[in-house]
C-alpha cells in the first residue's frame, strides 16, 4: 500500500495528506477525508481500505489548533447546535486545497465525496448547504447535521453511520437529523449499529456496498 504524501497546502489553506491515482479515468471519485474533533489529517487515513479505487484521496487538517494538540473546524466551541456559519471560515480553507487539487492534480469537482467523521461531518454538510461546494456524495461517519436552511442538500447522495450508544451525538439526535436531510430532500442511506463514537462493522460494509452502488449510479436505499 501506497503511503500518502503531505502537502502545506495553499498560502490561504491548511496542510494535508494525499494519495492520488494519475492513470485512473476522470470519473473515478474522489474522497476528502476531514476528522472530528480535536483529530488531525492522520486520524481518517485508517479509513482509506473502505474507499473504491479512487482518483485522490485528501485527508485535511481543521482550521483551528486546540491547545496542547489536535485541531478543529470552528474558531469557538462547537456542539450540537452550531450554525451552518459558524463552519464558514473552516469552508474557505478546504475550498482553497479544493482550488489547489484542481489546479495541481486535475480533480474533477463533480467526482468529489465529502467524508467526515463528527465534527468533520457537520462541516461536510455546512460546504455542500452553504452553496460553497456542490460535492457527488457525502459521508457521515457519528456526526450531526448543524442548523441553517438546508434545500440545496436535497438530491444528494448521503450514507450515515452511527452508534446507539454514541456518547458524543446521541442516536435520537441522528434519527431526527436524518429526518431533517429527508425533509430537505436528500437521499439518505442510515446505518446504525450497537456500538459508541465509531462506525461499526456491519455499517463498514453498508458502506462499502454503497460506496461501490455509488459507482453504479444506484446508491438510494
Amino acid at each position: 500500500m501506497t503511503d500518502p504524501v503531505f502537502r502545506p497546502g495553499p498560502a490561504s489553506g491548511i496542510p494535508y495528506l494525499i494519495k492520488r491515482n494519475a492513470s485512473l479515468g476522470s470519473k473515478k471519485p474522489a474522497v476528502l477525508m476531514l476528522h472530528g474533533w480535536s483529530g488531525d489529517e492522520r486520524v481518517m487515513w485508517v479509513l482509506e481500505s473502505v474507499l473504491p479505487e479512487t482518483k485522490l484521496i485528501a485527508a485535511l487538517r481543521g482550521l483551528y489548533p486546540l491547545p496542547g494538540s489536535g485541531y478543529q473546524w470552528t474558531r469557538g466551541v462547537a456542539s450540537l447546535d452550531t450554525s451552518v456559519e459558524a463552519f464558514q471560515a473552516g469552508g474557505k480553507a478546504i475550498l482553497s486545497v479544493v482550488d489547489e487539487l484542481i489546479a495541481r492534480d486535475g480533480l474533477d469537482p463533480r467526482q468529489l465525496i465529502l467524508m467526515g467523521f463528527s465534527q468533520g461531518a457537520a462541516i461536510s454538510y455546512a460546504l455542500a448547504a452553504l452553496g460553497m461546494l456542490q460535492p457527488r456524495a457525502i459521508i457521515c461517519l457519528a456526526g450531526f447535521l448543524p442548523q441553517g436552511d438546508l434545500h440545496r442538500l436535497s438530491g444528494i447522495p448521503i450514507f450515515w453511520g452511527h452508534g446507539t450508544r454514541d456518547e458524543l451525538v446521541p442516536v435520537v439526535r441522528a434519527r431526527k437529523d436524518v429526518e431533517r436531510l429527508h425533509e430537505a430532500g436528500a437521499d439518505v442511506n442510515y446505518c446504525e449499529m450497537d456500538v459508541g463514537h465509531r462506525l461499526g462493522i456491519e455499517c463498514t460494509r453498508g458502506l462499502k456496498a454503497w460506496l461501490e452502488m455509488l459507482e453504479d449510479g444506484d446508491a438510494g436505499e
